[in-house]
């Protein structure tokens, strides 16, 4: 068969290209070819010579190979970028959060692997074949360890008179040893050791052998394979002794500063063992009492404050509080403390006689819509301390109504309204304000207000107070600025100012030893009124009634003024009154008015003092003359008959 010429030079090429020694016998049988050929096999030919004495050459080079591996710590731990190295081929990787390493193209022969952690390094010699890769070749470097174990969360557990469970953690496997002699933290060297060889990361050793009621201090230790030591600081804890601590002394109220919270402070205990406290609440006196804290409060320098937080407001809260040592026994309680919580009261509440006195610490305001009710024979005391802004004055408690306060007592069962001190005086709580609230709700009858700054305030409200009591205030009741009220049957007493009022119905009322009885300013009806003051009645503005009332001093010597009138332009109309012992009757009114009598009326007196009038059907020589003084022969005064 004949042989194509082209077939038998690429074979022959081939031949070449597997030794490139024969290349120059290639040539010469090129060259007999090319005697027999045309131009354009030639031209074909020369070109199949160039291609394959390229390829030649190309094959003619050396084969590089690849490796592969990981890097670790003597514990088994991934490096995260270790530098890895070919030693003098300037090839170098980091490896990746595994340890893992590749590095390609490395010549042929025996290399030297460096691997770089941490400023410290370590070798390995691999073969590189050519070609090949070396994969998983074992290149597992020993990189030492110089970091000490990392110590948290020391905790003394399980602690009884005689042993003490000593726990901790670490960051890597280590050994656990303890350190600790008897004493305070810092005063004594450590005598005495407890160990536990095991290689762990949640560290537990037993303290054993230890004295109730006694002090220790202690340190833990843990070792870690390369022999690095991490050593916490100093501890210190106290055995119970066996008895229940001491009752916490001096448990006392503070007045907050926020609302719906109460701040509670008493002196520290001094046992050695001793835990904390626990504070026990309860939002009724015979109720069942729950532990506020979690964990027993700890002391603080010399006595001790805790905020009890997130209370409703204006709700009673009962407390007491044990001492508990460090095995859980736990003091006989203190007495029990009450108080009410101050801030704006949102929803109906309602204050219970069985739960009196209520103890209100700083302000409490009625919001719109809302209303408290208070039984009858309920009492309220409120401190001094004043947390809402208001009008009532500064740094004084109030009862702020814009919504309803319904306290509706009975003549047998009063509800009391006066102050926490242990010897109050006159104007040391703010007192009851109405602000802008017509709510039908409210309502004071047979109510007893004492010691505040302002008894009753109402601006722009509409209040029915009926049969209440005020005493020892600097004004009884202020009304000065409110629409018309029927105020009616109260006895006010002892206050700088009695009353104020304007446009109001004040009627069958009682004015007793206040500097000024009533300060009239506007078109109010003031008749049958009982008034024993120095200044009777006194007219600043307004065009009042003034009628069958008896103005009367009951003192040694004669008052100032009975009705003293001190705006020209005001007109008071008065008439059939007795206006009685005053040097100056009528002061500054237009005249003495009509039917009007000067004389004695004959009150009953006695001890208390009582301002019925005398009647000889009940046993007196002759009847008091304001029996029938009045208009239309009715009776003068606040009783009637």
């Amino acid at each position: 068969m004949k042989r194509c010429s082209s077939c038998c030079t690429v074979f022959y090429l081939r031949a070449v290209c597997n030794n490139a020694d024969s290349f120059p016998i290639a040539i010469n049988f090129l060259g007999g070819i090319m005697k027999n050929t045309r131009k354009i096999v030639v031209m074909l030919l020369a070109m199949v010579v160039l291609i394959g004495i390229t390829g030649c050459l190309k094959s003619s080079s050396s084969v590089r190979g690849n490796v592969t591996g990981k890097v670790f710590d003597s514990n088994g731990k991934a490096l995260h970028k270790a530098r890895v190295e070919v030693y003098g081929a300037n090839q170098s990787v980091l490896t990746d959060e595994l340890g893992r390493y590749s590095i390609a193209n490395v010549e042929p022969g025996q290399k030297k692997l460096v691997a770089t952690y941490d400023d410290k390094s370590v070798v390995k010699v691999v073969e590189i074949v050519r070609g090949e890769t070396v994969e998983n070749a074992d290149l597992t470097f020993s990189v030492i360890d110089g970091l000490p174990p990392v110590i948290t969360e020391v905790a003394v557990t399980s602690l009884t008179e005689n042993s003490a469970l000593i726990a901790w953690k670490t960051n890597e496997s280590s050994d656990s040893t303890v350190d600790y002699a008897t004493g305070p933290v810092g005063l004594t060297p450590y005598t005495m050791l407890a160990s536990d060889p095991s290689m762990v990361t949640d560290h537990k050793v037993t303290l054993s052998g230890l004295l109730p009621g006694q002090t220790y201090h202690f340190r833990v230790r843990s070792l870690d394979f390369e022999r690095n030591e991490g050593v916490s600081s100093d501890y210190q804890f106290a055995t119970p002794s066996g008895a229940a601590p001491n009752t916490p002394t001096t448990f006392a109220i503070a007045a907050p500063t926020e609302m719906e919270r109460v701040v509670l402070t008493w002196n520290n205990n001094t046992e050695n063992d001793l835990s904390g406290y626990n504070l026990y609440r309860s939002e009724s006196a015979a109720g069942t009492f729950t532990r506020v804290n979690a964990n027993p409060i700890p002391s603080g320098v010399g006595s001790t404050t805790y905020q009890d937080e997130g209370l409703k407001i204006a709700c009673k809260y009962y407390y007491r509080l044990k001492a508990v040592d460090v095995a859980g026994n736990e003091s006989l309680p203190t007495q029990t403390l009450a108080v009410v919580t101050p801030g704006t009261l949102a929803e109906n509440r309602t204050w219970k006689a069985a739960e009196s006195p209520y103890i209100v610490q700083g302000d409490i305001r009625i919001r719109g819509g809302a209303v408290l009710t208070v039984e009858p024979g309920t009492e309220i005391r409120f401190t001094q301390k004043d947390s809402l802004p208001d009008s009532q004055g500064t740094n004084m408690a109030d009862l702020i109504v814009q919504g309803g306060l319904m306290a509706v007592g009975s003549e047998n069962s009063r509800i009391l309204f006066t102050s926490a001190e242990s010897f109050p005086r006159k104007s040391v709580w703010g007192g009851i304000a109405f602000l802008g609230t017509n709510q039908p709700e409210n309502m004071l009858r047979y109510a007893t207000v004492m010691f505040a700054d302002t008894g009753i305030k109402s601006e722009g409200s509409t209040p029915s107070i009926e049969n209440c009591e005020f005493g020892l205030c600097g004004m009884g009741l202020n009304i000065g600025l409110s629409t018309a009220l029927n105020v009616r049957y109260n006895t006010i007493r002892d206050c700088d100012v009695g009353m104020v009022s304007a446009n109001s119905n004040v009627r069958n009322n009682l004015f007793i030893d206040n500097q000024t009885g009533i300060a009239i300013l506007g078109n109010d009806f003031f008749e049958n009124n009982t008034v024993d003051c120095l200044i009777g009645v006194q007219v600043d503005f307004g065009n009042p009634t003034i009628k069958n009332n008896i103005i009367a001093y009951t003192g040694s010597t004669r008052a100032i003024y009975g009705i003293n009138q001190t705006q020209s332009n005001a007109t008071p109309s008065v008439t059939f009154n007795n206006i009685f012992n005053y040097t100056i009757p009528f002061n500054g009114t237009s005249g003495t008015g009509t039917a009007n009598i000067e004389v004695d009326p004959l009150f009953v007196a006695g001890i208390p003092y009582d301002y019925h009038l005398r009647k000889v059907a009940d046993g007196y020589a002759s009847d008091s003359p304001s029996l029938a003084a009045g208009e239309a022969g009715a009776q003068q005064g606040r009783y009637g008959p």
